[in-house]
This record gives structure tokens, sequence and C-alpha cells, in this order.
């Protein structure tokens, strides 16, 4: 179980590094912000979903706040 919490770990590494590195060296600031958020966000996401935390729907919440725009 842990050991997919550790792959997720390592994957992101390497992908944050071939990412984010080159916007930081190209002083970025706006893109490396808002793709650090986002990135960050999925990683403990899918970190969490990896060692078995159950992680709620949005689907329940996005519907009611539909039904209620509508």
């Amino acid at each position: 179980m842990y050991l997919k919490g550790l792959i997720v770990v390592v994957i992101f590494t390497i992908i944050g590094i071939t990412e984010i590195v080159p916007l930081k060296k190209n002083k970025n600031k706006k893109e490396l912000i808002i793709y650090t958020l986002f990135f960050t966000a999925a990683f403990v996401l899918m970190f969490l979903y990896s060692i078995g935390v159950e992680i709620p729907q949005i689907s329940k919440g996005l519907d009611t706040i539909i039904e209620i725009i509508i």
C-alpha cells in the first residue's frame, strides 16, 4: 500500500523537476504559481488515493449547485 505512495512521490518529483525548473529559469512567475497550485493539488489527491484514503466525490455537490442554478 505504501509502495504505491512512494511510486507517486517519485513520479511527481520527476515531473515537477522537468516542468517547474524551466518555468523558474524563464522567470514566468504567474505561470509558475498557477502550475504549482494545480500540481500540488493533484499530488495531494493522488498520494492520498494511493495510500488508501477514501476521497469524497464532488459530483454530489456539483449536482446540488447545478440544481440551484437551474
